[in-house]
């Protein structure tokens, strides 16, 4: 798979996207000539969303006809994809709506359309069909709208609106003009319908929960509008803001070249264009010519883009570009990372189709020379789930069984994608993953794109190879130009073979004839880039700095567990039909045999990735810390000190999570060859300042770059999870609490009856019961859900306490010391009050004077059997409670922050203790995964437990359902977006306030407030926003806090908590307010509380900011975020934040929650 350009990414996605740009369908409505109005189709609004250059065009076309001339050739594909896709309707219509009363609004003349489709809703017909919708200056033609149970306007029933489409999953733009007939519907019948979904082309049926996703729709129309209604013929947008062209890409591409456009730079990034810009560098010549520094461009990649953009510029009229081999300096990258040749080599290649969901790879390439030395072609096909994993399955031993022959074999690509498809079938599927593990480790994939960035310079626009081949092959000549073509070809082989109409066998059939001639020149290709690469790396004298490793034999206790998940895997299979759930729990416990060694996998894959990165994606690396540069200050040693100390100074303007205790160096190696380790010296460091010192026995140069040693020793963890599952296969778990908790099962409580709630009053009758159920839990298992504010810390304390009474010994658990201790702290503090006898252990010391005032022995983990007694409370990590002499010992287990926490070390766990309470939100901060896992084996303990529910079923576990932290003004939010409506604020929290000494800064003194602060270029930090915070911070500190008991005083710092996504902008406001002011990331302040929050979102771009959309946008990170507040939340963000380009449903999802904030801020606001 290759990396291309932009209108090669919009064919990429041709057969579901290119028709909307087509239906889109503006005009001006002249029937009132004193006031014609533009009516716009929702496809006009999904055409925006995708490129706001087209939407333009095609507006600027209906006025200046003369534009048309510049419209892309026509595809004689769409022609066929419309009568396609009418005749879908049309099965749908007969399939799934017959014996319905349904009204074809498509029958009726135009001008009757809309009255005759309110007269069919008004009726209570069941279906109506091509329905007529309008709400200005929107009107639009809907396939079903379809009568549901539910009161509205209309009477006792509502309707909600189906789509029909022909693609095979679901896309952001379906979603967005559901939501725009969802809200004419509303306007009809006076309710927003609840649901509303659409119909694929293989029949599946896909719902939304329209509120998931409303406040995207709404932010996309307003800024959809606000683009309309300042439209002006003279001001074309700038192409490069859109991501695709639709059907105007010629056009846009030969404008971006007319303009000499920066992102014609190769390898430019959005926000690096914005800088420039920023600065008065507009365009190519621009940027070559510059001399002067750009304010928050690194200077290293200021000079590397010049250099680049220069390149390009003398390669402009050749067909062989001209390149630069770029200095090496002994450092183990670019050419010095390309082996030598072997004649068991392999150049692969692999065709995906992203338009399935999770994606189809159907065809692994691979090219090769046979034992006569001629160059031979290998290929593997799949065209469901069950072929691809057959496919891999028989890549993967076919090149292992070739690295076995020759250690010095390697597997040559382009880019990252195949080495993704690789861990992402390993961990779909649960097989080859020893093999692949090794293949990896070892460095024997070798990504040719990751040579020629860091090895050398090409004048090229891109690249991707299509562009770096023209240094060593002529034109290509195939039938399937690209990769975009070969995904819209497949796409229509598979309408054909689905239809039964294609054979598919490339030998038959001429569509996979041609794609497959395409992936052998992809895989030829790629053999004759190394081809090319090896002689420049002999030509440069540059060694193979990598390594050469043997194939390693599985060890005993690997082997052994592979023949234990063998083992459950076949009475799985065995007991699917008969036995579907008793068959998931055996693929579970198989699949969780494996957790700890999936999880590890993706650290020594980001460590290799690393070591091969450059210092300026390590600068982008938010594990890493990048650019190092020795200080003035001599090494020096302290004390008794064996190694010596080098001090570094880093920028603090890039984004590192936290300083980790060893980092490896990139480029270095020791004298075994092996990557150079060093160990931070905390004492002599001031990350803040952005000094970092680094303990070494080996000289360390003036230059360094660190990478994180993440490795971690898991064990006994998987020993006691291996003895777990060994103990079910023997039949020794039933009945357990683990068990239970596996098969979702009620809680066992004695005199409980089935299917009822767990507890029903409130307040102290509600606590009393919550208690009285965990003492008659009989070896089952409790989940206590415990939202923000709602004092889970205060339950858990007096449960233990009541249990301690009881002589019961009871041990605490979480993913950190600080958790468990936090919770042991609030026990034994409730213990001594009521003079409740027991002894406390911790195996940490998190805060030497409250562990010594309270009297709480910190022990290591080999002395709790002995020092346990009946009334005692231990508190450790799993570490702790799976070592095999505390097996049987407890009666009760907790575990803390039990969203965090993965099920595979529950199991584990749970062979200490009769029963679990769990403890925790699946709505806040979630479990620090990194592996990818079979089914549901990787997931956290609440969210196997509870999956995509907000709030616990009350027959199944306990939902504390009152805040006593957040004034109503701001749970209203959290509770409506987050738990579906159920939390509720205690009485006390509305006399919590502000009275402001500015009146006029904000409509409300408690609530949520949206501050918009434009800004540009920014990726994890931003001055304009805390120039904005200073001066509300200023304001604020003018004003009084009056607490829940009436009591009040001056605004402080103190009473502000300051939280930023990403550490570069918690250094920029901790510089800002100095050491006083409470900043830090979400993650620090979970458990925290104060009068004000004030959350600064500091990126300019959603598509650039680090960490991805996915981060950024976190509900459950939102969650925590603002549900700090006591009385008022600020969220200072770029306006852009709340409507930026997303790639997939789920993504769409999560910004509709922030726009949903600030449709709620406005709406506080306006009432």
């Amino acid at each position: 798979m290759r990396f291309y350009l932009k209108d090669e990414d919009s064919r990429c996605l041709a057969l579901t996207v290119v028709l909307f740009f087509l239906k889109a369908h503006m005009y001006l409505d002249t029937t009132k000539p004193s006031s014609p109005q533009w009516v716009y189709s929702p496809s006009d609004l999904t055409a925006f969303m995708d490129s706001p250059f087209a939407s333009w065009m095609n507006r600027a076309k209906s006025i200046n006809p003369a534009l048309k001339q510049h419209l892309d050739a026509p595809d004689e594909m769409l022609n066929s994809l419309q009568d396609q896709g009418y005749a879908h309707e049309a099965k749908v219509l007969e399939s799934e709506f017959c014996g319905k009363s349904v009204t074809d609004i498509g029958k009726v003349d135009q001008s009757g359309k809309i009255a005759a489709t309110l007269a069919a809703m008004q009726r209570g017909d069941d279906v109506v069909y091509q329905g007529t919708l309008a709400l200005s200056p929107f009107k639009g033609y809907s396939d079903f709208l379809v009568k549901v149970d539910g009161a509205s306007e209309l009477g006792d029933f509502h309707y909600e609106v189906w789509d029909s489409k022909l693609a095979f999953s679901p896309k952001p733009y379906f979603v967005v003009q559901l939501c725009c007939y969802s809200e004419m519907l509303a306007k009809i019948q006076g309710v927003l319908p609840k649901q509303m979904g659409v119909i694929l082309g293989n029949h599946e049926k896909v719902i939304f929960n329209t509120e998931d996703y409303y406040h995207y729709y709404l932010a996309l129309k307003e800024k959809f509008l606000t683009a309309q209604n300042e439209f002006d013929i003279n001001q074309m947008p700038d192409p490069f803001d859109s991501k695709s062209y639709g059907n105007w890409s010629d056009y846009a591409q030969s404008l971006l070249s007319k303009r000499d456009h920066l992102s014609l730079v190769a390898n430019i990034k959005r926000s690096q264009i914005k800088k420039l810009e920023n600065a008065g560098i507009t365009n190519c010549h621009d940027l070559i010519n510059a001399n002067t520094r750009v304010p928050k461009l690194n200077d290293a990649v200021f000079d590397r883009l010049k250099a680049q953009a220069r390149l390009q510029l003398a390669s402009a009229e050749c067909f062989i570009p001209k390149y630069e081999v770029l200095p090496h300096c002994d450092e183990v990258k670019g050419l010095a990372m390309l082996p030598p040749p072997s004649p068991l080599d392999v150049f692969f290649d692999i065709e995906g189709y992203p338009m399935m969901q999770g994606g189809l790879e159907y065809l692994w390439g691979c090219t090769y020379f046979d034992d006569d030395h001629k160059r031979v072609f290998k290929d593997f096909w799949a065209h469901d789930s069950e072929q691809e994993k057959k496919s891999f399955v028989e890549f993967v031993q076919w090149v292992y069984q070739r690295w076995q022959k020759d250690p010095a074999m390697h597997i040559y690509h382009y880019a990252s994608y195949e080495i993704t498809a690789c861990r992402k079938l390993m961990g779909r599927y649960g097989v080859c993953e020893h093999e692949v593990d090794q293949l990896l480790r070892n460095n024997v994939f070798v990504d040719l794109y990751k040579v020629i960035k860091g090895g050398l310079m090409v004048g090229v626009p891109s690249y991707s190879i299509k562009y770096i081949e023209h240094l060593y092959r002529p034109k290509r000549n195939t039938e399937v130009a690209n990769g975009g073509d070969s995904i819209v070809v497949y796409e229509r082989w598979r309408e054909e073979w689905l239809a039964g109409k294609a054979t598919d066998d490339w030998q038959t059939n001429v569509t996979l004839r041609n794609i497959r001639d395409y992936n052998i020149d992809d895989c030829d290709s790629t053999q004759e880039l190394y081809m090319w690469l090896y002689a420049r790396q002999s030509e440069s004298s540059i060694e193979f700095k990598g390594k050469t490793s043997e194939p390693e034999e599985v060890p005993e206790s690997v082997s052994d567990k592979i023949t234990l998940v063998n083992e459950l895997l076949s009475h799985s299979a065995e007991m699917t039909e008969s036995d579907p759930e008793a068959a998931r729990l055996l693929r579970h416990f198989a699949f969780s045999l494996d957790f700890h060694r999936r999880e590890k996998k993706p650290m020594y894959w980001k460590l290799f990735d690393r070591l091969g990165a450059t210092p300026d994606e390590l600068e982008d690396d938010a594990d890493c810390i990048g650019n190092c540069s020795r200080t003035k200050k001599p090494p020096f040693k302290e004390g008794k000190a064996r190694n010596l100390s080098y001090e570094y100074q880093f920028s603090t303007q890039q984004d590192y999570k936290s300083a980790k205790d060893t980092y490896f160096l990139l480029g270095e190696i020791n004298e075994a060859g092996k990557s150079l380790c060093v160990s931070i010296d905390r004492i002599n460091s001031d990350l803040d300042k952005g000094i970092i010192t680094l303990k070494s026995k080996n000289p360390l140069p003036e230059k360094v770059h660190l990478i994180p040693d993440e490795n971690i020793n898991a064990e006994p963890i998987p020993t006691a999870l291996g003895n777990q599952v060994e103990r079910y296969k023997d039949g020794e778990l039933r009945p357990s609490a683990i068990l239970d908790f596996l098969m979702r099962a009620q809680p066992r409580i004695r005199n409980q009856n089935a299917n009822q709630p767990i507890v029903t009053g409130h307040g102290a009758k509600r606590l009393t019961q919550i208690v009285r159920a965990v003492e008659n839990l009989d070896s089952s298992y409790l989940t206590i859900q415990g939202p923000p504010g709602t004092g889970k810390t205060f339950t858990a304390s007096r449960i233990i306490g009541a249990l301690l009474k009881n002589g019961k010994r009871v041990g605490i658990s979480s993913n950190s010391h600080k958790a468990i201790n936090n919770l042991l702290f609030g026990v034994v503090e409730y213990c001594k009050k009521e003079k409740i006898k027991a002894n406390y252990f911790c195996s940490k010391n998190t805060d030497e004077k409250l562990i010594e005032d309270l009297g709480i022995q910190v022990i290591k983990t080999s002395e709790i059997t002995p020092l346990l007694s009946d009334a005692g409370v231990v508190g450790t990590t799993a570490w702790g409670f799976s070592r095999e002499d505390v097996a049987d010992e407890f009666d009760y287990l907790f575990i803390d922050e039990a969203g965090q926490v993965s099920v595979a070390n529950l199991i584990a766990m749970s062979q200490s203790a009769k029963n679990l309470v769990l403890m925790g939100d699946q709505m806040q901060l979630g479990q620090p995964s990194q592996g990818t896992h079979p089914e549901q084996s990787g997931l956290s303990i609440l969210d196997y437990l509870l999956g995509d529910t907000p709030a616990i079923d009350p027959t199944m576990g306990v939902f504390l359902d009152t805040t006593y932290r957040m004034h109503s003004a701001v749970n209203q939010f959290i509770s409506d977006a987050v738990y579906n409506g159920e939390l509720e604020s205690a009485e006390e929290t509305d006399k919590q306030k502000i009275e402001l000494a500015n009146p006029n800064l904000f409509p409300r003194s408690e609530g949520i407030v949206f501050y918009p602060v434009p800004h540009e270029g920014n990726t994890f930090e931003s001055a304009e926003e805390v120039v904005q915070i200073r001066a509300l911070v200023g304001e604020l500190c003018k004003s009084t806090f009056i607490d829940r008991h009436g009591n009040q005083h001056k605004i402080t710092l103190a009473d502000i908590l300051f939280v930023a996504p990403y550490n570069a902008q918690v250094e920029l406001i901790k510089r800002e307010f100095g050491e006083g002011a409470k900043v830090g990331s979400v993650d620090k302040f979970q458990g925290q509380e104060a009068p004000i929050v004030i959350y600064s979102l500091c990126t300019s771009d959603a598509a650039e900011s680090p960490r991805g959309i996915d981060f950024l946008y976190n509900k459950n990170r939102l969650n925590v975020a603002i549900s700090r507040a006591q009385a008022l939340a600020i969220v200072v963000g770029s306006p852009t934040l709340l409507c930026p380009e997303v790639n997939t449903i789920e993504q769409m999802r999560q910004v509709s929650v922030l726009s949903r904030l600030k449709d709620f801020a406005v709406n506080r606001l306006e009432t």
